[in-house]
């Protein structure tokens, strides 16, 4: 576990005892180059999403996401290894409602089980803004992703539309302290979200 993260959590009375959304996310942090995502990522971004086919992405849903990239997101991320594009997700933001959805996260195949995923889930939740109460985070999976999203407490969310079978909405409630820690336990790991808007901030100074 981040045993400087732990210090820093211990020296603060106010906090006794990680949550359980922390004790899943700390162990698992990979070290990693997150930034928002840019056009000419997009070759690299289907290639993640063909290495994830057929097992936990359908091949018939990579146009949809090609159309989705053009789009654009509030938030779009992707993670670099060495220098290679290997995973990538977004964040959708909901105006001033107390909910916020993720959207086509995913990590190549070849790096899966390595904390990548774990990393990525992190930096989105350290987007959220710090409100007076809780944040809904919802997504839409595949049932072979959910026991991954489990392990920090995602809850299914039973789905009475008649949509596919194979996907289940889930959701998980999240507090501001939670995603202070969430901030903490990157910043003490040295992974910083680097975002578009930050780039132009760069320049300009």
């Amino acid at each position: 576990m981040n045993d400087a993260f732990l210090m820093n959590h211990e020296d603060n009375n106010d906090l006794e005892e990680l949550s359980p959304l922390m004790e899943a996310i700390v162990p698992k942090l990979a070290a990693c180059h997150i930034r928002e995502y840019q056009p000419e990522d997009l070759e690299a971004c289907i290639e993640v999403y063909r290495s994830n086919e057929p097992d936990f992405l359908a091949p018939e849903g990579l146009e949809n996401f090609i159309e989705f990239l053009k789009l654009g997101t509030s938030y779009y991320l992707v993670i670099e290894h060495d220098g290679d594009v290997i995973g990538c997700g977004g964040l959708e933001l909901v105006g001033d409602s107390d909910s916020s959805t993720l959207v086509y996260g995913m990590v190549h195949r070849e790096y899966h089980r390595r904390g990548f995923g774990t990393t990525l889930l992190a930096a989105h939740i350290a987007l959220l803004e710090v409100e007076d109460r809780p944040i809904d985070l919802w997504m839409r999976t595949s049932t072979a992703s959910m026991p991954f999203y489990g392990r920090f407490g995602f809850a299914y969310h039973a789905d009475r539309s008649g949509r596919a079978r194979d996907h289940a909405s889930l959701w998980l409630s999240i507090d501001g302290q939670d995603i202070l820690d969430t901030r903490d336990a990157l910043e003490e790991r040295s992974i910083r979200i680097y975002l578009n808007e930050d780039e132009g901030d760069e320049e300009e100074s």
